[in-house]
C-alpha cells in the first residue's frame, strides 16, 4: 500500500526514521519523532498513521500521549503492543498520497 517511493517522500517531509509497520492487516507508519505545529505541547511526538479504514474512520494519526489543549474526544487503542492515543478527526481519505494524509491530519494541531 506504501511504497518506498512514498515513503521516501514521507522521511523527506516528516521524519527520518519513519517505518512501515503492519498489524491485523493494517498498514501504518510509524515516527519516532513527528513534529507538530508550533505551539503544541510537546513539540515532537512518537506517531502512528493508519491508512486503512479503522474504528469507523478513513484514516487515522495516533501519539505515543494525548496533545495537551487540542482535539476532542481522545481515545486509547492498543496497536502494535502499545497503547496509542487519537483524538476525533475525521474525513481524511487516503487518496494515494500518504504525505497528503498526513499533513491533513495535522491540521487539526495548528
Amino acid at each position: 500500500m506504501v511504497s518506498e517511493q512514498m515513503l521516501t517522500e514521507v522521511k523527506k517531509l516528516f521524519c527520518n526514521d519513519a517505518s512501515i509497520m503492519v498489524e491485523a492487516g493494517l498498514t501504518y507508519i510509524h515516527f519516532p519523532s513527528l513534529t507538530l505545529p508550533p505551539g503544541n505541547t510537546p513539540g515532537a511526538i512518537e506517531a502512528l498513521v493508519c491508512l486503512s479504514t479503522r474504528d469507523g474512520y478513513n484514516t487515522r494519526l495516533f501519539f505515543s500521549e494525548p496533545v495537551a489543549g487540542k482535539g476532542q474526544n481522545w481515545s486509547v487503542h492498543s496497536i502494535l503492543g502499545k497503547a496509542w492515543h487519537t483524538c476525533s478527526w475525521n474525513y481524511v481519505e487516503f487518496s494515494g498520497n500518504p504525505t497528503n494524509v498526513i499533513a491533513q491530519h495535522l491540521r487539526a494541531f495548528k
